[in-house]
């Protein structure tokens, strides 16, 4: 810490954002008190991907590493394909970049494994801890729980797509939008595969491997850990329901396999064999991006979905919401408590931008797999490929974060220029809305809505 003196942190929220920055800010030698509304921490959860900027993150947590470098699938490719299962492009997958591995994991076993790691280097965790309200005043800030007034130097509001902090920020009362697709979700035991003669042989000969199948309107992805000795199986389809986000509303196999008639009949073998109590139809929720991340007082942030929910098909929300912890922990341990308020600041600045372009990308791919140019796929299949450039997987966000300290402090306080090096070449952030990818859901790929390189 620069000026040497303690600094205490609420946190709202035990998911990955509001574990990874608890891990971060402890590390720093911070005091961190996480509040989550839930009763205990959640054990649902598929497969997850942590691309190397995300995993530089995790190497700075010693058991939380080796737990996910054992366990987790380092495929060697993606296999795209067209609904009947004709290959249209194997995408190779780096094991590493820069020497950061790129993993797909289980979403439960990392978070757990986080929270473990959080309780062992001393953080407290709070259960069934409802947040009714923020304050802020002078230089403290905290909520109120269960009718209790709880203080802190600020607070971190990592509470998800329906967050109470986000609203507290900016005022608006605005609630997260269907994205006009919902994802059935299934993670479960790969002998189960054992059992139909058609994957049978996936069962005994698994490799760590994923696949894709794309067709009209939604896209299935089939992943095999061997490791672990689980499958997960996704498919995405138009929603037409009205219920919220969430893990517990349950997905029925033959609705499933309706949504894949005429599909890959090896598709259909993997998905007849998902444990029906395993399988979640998910509501895919999203929120215009918003410039405002910080409290009129600057004493409340907003990380992870709280500040920026990413569509599935970014490959990016959790190693968003990992940049976000490495790089607020690192400001705010560049800046000391005297100037907490100018790190939650330079964070907004530092943070802004590019996660607009990740959850940019994110609605670009899927758009690309569901009202693909056929055409351009036959001219160039690599079309279809999940994006891996340079900007985003050769990130160091804590590093970035310290280098740039200064620079954006004096933007900020002297209007000095400045311009974030850690977006896409060229780029340059123009407003838009979720209402307006969903129109231009209605029509074909076209190159000039492609924005994100």
């Amino acid at each position: 810490m620069t000026d040497n003196q303690a600094m205490h942190f609420l946190i709202v929220g035990a998911g990955f954002g509001g574990l990874a920055c608890a891990l971060e800010l402890q590390r720093k030698g911070c005091t961190v008190h996480v509040l989550e509304k839930e009763k205990q921490l959640s054990e649902s959860g598929d497969v997850i991907i942590i691309a190397a900027n995300g995993t530089i993150v995790i190497e700075k947590w010693p058991a939380v590493w080796n737990d996910l470098n054992v366990t987790a699938s380092k495929i060697p490719a993606i296999t795209i394909q067209d609904s009947a299962g004709k290959l249209l492009v194997s995408q190779p997958w780096d094991e590493a970049y820069n020497g950061h591995i790129n993993i797909w994991t289980s979403r439960a076993r990392l978070q757990k494994a986080m929270y473990d790691e959080a309780i062992r280097q001393g953080v407290k965790i709070t259960f069934g801890a409802k947040v009714s309200d923020h304050w802020e005043e002078g230089d403290s800030a905290g909520v109120f729980v269960n009718g209790e007034k709880l203080v802190a130097d600020a607070v971190i509001g990592a509470d998800g797509v329906y967050s109470k902090t986000r609203t507290y920020i900016t005022k608006a009362p605005d609630s997260p939008t269907r994205s006009g697709v919902a994802i059935y979700r299934s993670w479960f035991p790969m002998d189960r595969l054992l059992e139909n003669p058609l994957t049978r042989d996936l069962a005994k000969n698994a490799k760590d491997s994923s696949f894709v199948w794309i067709g009209e309107d939604r896209h299935a992805i089939v992943h095999f850990n061997s490791t672990l000795q689980h499958v997960g199986a996704f498919l995405t389809h138009k929603d037409t329901y009205t219920v919220e986000e969430s893990w517990s509303y349950p997905g029925k196999v033959k609705d499933m396999l309706a949504f894949v008639e005429g599909w890959d009949p090896l598709l259909r073998a993997v998905f007849s064999q998902i444990p029906e109590e395993v399988l979640i139809d998910f509501k895919l929720l999203w929120r215009d991006p918003i410039k405002k991340w910080v409290s009129d007082a600057q004493r409340v942030v907003l990380i992870g979905d709280a500040a920026h929910p990413h569509l599935p098909t970014s490959a990016s929300g959790a190693a968003q919401a990992l940049e976000d912890a490495a790089t607020l922990a690192a400001l705010i341990d560049k800046a000391g408590k005297a100037n907490i308020s100018k790190a939650l600041m330079a964070f907004e600045k530092i943070r802004f931008e590019r996660t607009t372009a990740t959850q940019r990308m994110g609605w670009e791919t899927r758009h690309k797999w569901h009202q693909t140019d056929w055409d351009l796929v036959r001219e160039n299949p690599e079309y279809l490929q999940i994006p891996q450039p340079d900007w985003l997987y050769g990130a160091d966000p804590e590093r970035y974060a310290y280098e740039n300290y200064d620079s954006v402090i004096e933007h900020l306080e002297k209007g000095t220029p400045f311009k974030n090096t850690n977006i896409p070449p060229g780029y340059e952030y123009t407003e838009w809305s979720t209402g307006e990818l969903t129109e231009l859901d209605k029509q074909t790929g076209d190159e000039s809505i492609y924005i994100v390189k």
